[in-house]
């Protein structure tokens, strides 16, 4: 168990290192910590953090889990890839930035004007997506990891979810059916209890993020 916790952690580190070295994933997260080795040791230790849990392979499905629900609203707005075959998502919230913000970040804009805060959130969202990074990097090296086919499936469903909600915030035409709409949230919900029942020692390792300057 230690080669293979030994081989995990690894394979985090090296998740770590390809984020670190792509300005497009992790850009705006180094301009608000610059300090490599400040963002080094947050991620690897929620690594350690699951690796020294009783069952890690159940503790990082869970961290999987939480960091997708906090990630998916994010990664709708500031898109780190194209999803042309993912119903639902379309790429277009960033046009409406300045009315997703004045509607759902209003309490950030107490601290800052609008660019600022979307700046924030920009580097949140590649925090988040660091951490996603980590954790199936580090599932797929546990031993009973490597078959979780339900990990891109929970992902598609919370990203078009994420966008539904953004565009029910502003009053935006829906893509997403709303009976398709509650069924994802069904799905997405019971995956989160089951995963959540399986691994109930371990606390919330989402990352925090950082919200004012």
């Amino acid at each position: 168990m230690k080669v293979t916790a030994a081989n995990a952690y690894g394979q985090a580190e090296q998740a770590f290192d390809d984020w670190l070295a792509d300005h497009a994933r992790s850009g705006w997260a180094r301009a608000f910590e610059p300090a490599t080795s400040t963002l080094r040791n947050r991620a690897l230790g929620r690594v350690a953090a699951v690796l020294g849990t009783p069952a890690p392979s159940a503790a990082a499905r869970r961290w999987v889990a939480d960091t997708i629900q906090a990630w998916a609203p994010l990664e709708v707005l500031f898109p780190t890839r194209d999803y042309p075959d993912e119903p639902g998502v379309s790429g277009e919230l960033a046009a409406h930035m300045t009315a997703i913000v004045e509607r759902e970040y209003a309490f950030m804009l107490t601290a800052a004007r609008c660019t600022l805060v979307t700046e924030w959130l920009q580097a949140d969202a590649q925090k988040l997506g660091l951490d996603l990074v980590l954790a199936e990097a580090m599932l797929a090296a546990l031993p009973d990891g490597t078959d979780d086919c339900w990990v891109q499936q929970h992902i598609r469903m919370s990203l078009a979810l994420a966008e539904y909600l953004h565009r029910q915030a502003i009053g935006m035409r829906q893509l997403l059916a709303d009976a398709v709409a509650m069924s994802y949230t069904t799905s997405v919900a019971l995956r989160r209890r089951q995963l959540h029942a399986a691994c109930r020692s371990t606390p919330c390792l989402v990352a925090t993020t950082r919200r004012y300057a």
